[in-house]
């Protein structure tokens, strides 16, 4: 990509142009899609890619974009509005071609079969529907003629469809996977496969009304990782610096009892999207915030180095900023948190249907959740919504599994979805008031 381009030429007719500051970024992204319903399937496949350049003059703080997907010096410099007559591009490999992972071969084929006999098994009046994407992008950056650091990034998610019925009842229900690894994203569509069966089982029995509290509660690894998605979103910085967190507004310490820290990057995604070194930080103790993610603007504003949290879907939007992949560990760890538990609910699922970033209040829709008899999961409790303090929910956990799971989880920042991790525990919280019905003496 940015070694086909003459960039010793181009930066010099930069700067005589009058710029002080000059930003390549690029980026080649294959993507696979592919859809199942019953027997028939459908398979998209797309290669892209394009140049961002940003331009700033000393002084001046006026940002200068250009985006092309041309890559030629000659192009580059039209494109900018300079020119030279010697003006030539330097040889380059051709980029690989991709091949999809899942497209192709026995995973595609065992998935449809397995679908298949999923819909035969249950007999449901309409069959599963499935969508898969995988996408892979390697991008470059450079702000000097010999800067060039690279990088890549491997993005997938998954979604089943059930709107049918089942036994003469209605059935409609979806489930979302994501993740920054293919294998992995493939070995959660297998589990998720083999525990089909039981949710569509508890999908069509008889649902409860939920208790009022004060009830123990237990959150799945998945319903703790979107609960540290809604925290740590008030952990990026340039939300901190235009008041749009509520971390300016909060009062410490907090009283948490687990700790939050940036996971370690692996060698071939060890810079961000600004080429700057991916950091391993602590961002929260459980008392207060440690470290904030930033990228390198909002650092020069806090007099501090970058922390590699620069993110970008394409080339075609300004980067922004958040988390990768953050790790939650409990103080207090337990082989199991259910069996701690003679009653309670235990929350499977849950979608964060509103989150304000200035208050920290979060609206909840509680999807899949369940009574909980002396360390065993029951009946099925009806969904509902709750609006409730985020920190009031996150302070009320005690207990959390030494066994964790990652979830990745998408949102949308400036127009763009940005992928973050969560590797997470199970967690209890030993009392919340739930806003219930009936009272717990009507289950235990």
């Amino acid at each position: 990509m940015l070694e086909k381009l003459d960039l010793d030429l181009i930066f010099n007719l930069v700067r005589e142009a009058g710029f002080s500051s000059c930003r390549f970024y690029a980026e080649r992204t294959s993507t696979t899609e592919f859809e199942i319903e019953d027997k028939d399937h459908k398979t998209r496949h797309s290669e892209s890619g394009g140049l961002s350049i940003e331009l700033k003059k000393e002084g001046s703080d006026t940002l200068f974009t250009f985006r092309t997907n041309q890559f030629s010096t000659q192009s580059v410099l039209s494109l900018l509005g300079l020119s030279c007559a010697e003006a030539t591009d330097r040889e380059s490999p051709p980029p690989p071609s991709s091949v999809s992972s899942l497209s192709m071969g026995k995973k595609l084929q065992s998935l449809q079969l397995l679908i298949r006999r999923i819909n035969l098994e249950n007999s449901l009046t309409k069959p599963i529907s499935f969508w898969f994407r995988e996408k892979k992008q390697k991008y470059q950056t450079a702000q000097t003629p010999d800067g060039i650091k690279s990088g890549e990034i491997e993005l997938g998610e998954a979604r089943f469809q059930i709107e049918s019925s089942y036994k003469g009842k209605p059935l409609n229900f979806s489930h979302h996977l994501s993740s920054g690894s293919l294998d992995d994203l493939w070995n959660q569509l297998q589990s998720l496969l083999g525990q089909i069966q039981k949710r569509i089982q508890l999908g069509s029995s008889e649902q409860w009304p939920l208790p009022e509290g004060p009830v123990p509660v237990g959150w799945s690894s998945q319903s703790l990782a979107k609960l540290a998605d809604c925290f740590l979103r008030g952990f990026e910085g340039d939300l901190v610096l235009k008041d749009f967190s509520y971390l300016n507004s909060l009062s410490l310490p907090l009283g948490c009892q687990f700790s939050i820290q940036e996971k370690e990057p692996p060698l071939s995604q060890d810079i961000d999207h600004e080429g700057s070194p991916r950091k391993s930080i602590l961002i929260f103790d459980g008392q207060k915030p440690k470290g904030l993610a930033t990228d390198q603007t909002v650092a020069n504003e806090f007099s501090i180095s970058s922390t590699g949290h620069s993110r970008r879907e394409s080339f075609e939007r300004p980067s922004t900023i958040s988390f990768w992949h953050p790790i939650l560990q409990g103080n207090s760890e337990v082989n199991s948190v259910l069996s701690l538990m003679s009653e309670g609910i235990w929350v499977e699922e849950l979608d964060v249907q509103d989150l304000d970033l200035i208050t920290g209040t979060v609206t909840l829709y509680f999807s899949q959740i369940n009574l909980v008899h002396q360390g065993a999961i029951g009946e099925s409790i009806q969904p509902f919504s709750w609006t409730v303090s985020l920190l009031e929910l996150l302070t009320s956990l005690t207990h959390f599994s030494q066994d964790k799971s990652t979830t990745g989880l998408f949102h949308t920042k400036q127009k763009q979805r940005i992928l973050t991790e969560y590797t997470t525990p199970s967690a209890l919280s030993l009392s919340i008031n739930l806003p219930g019905s009936v009272p717990k003496t009507h289950y235990w």
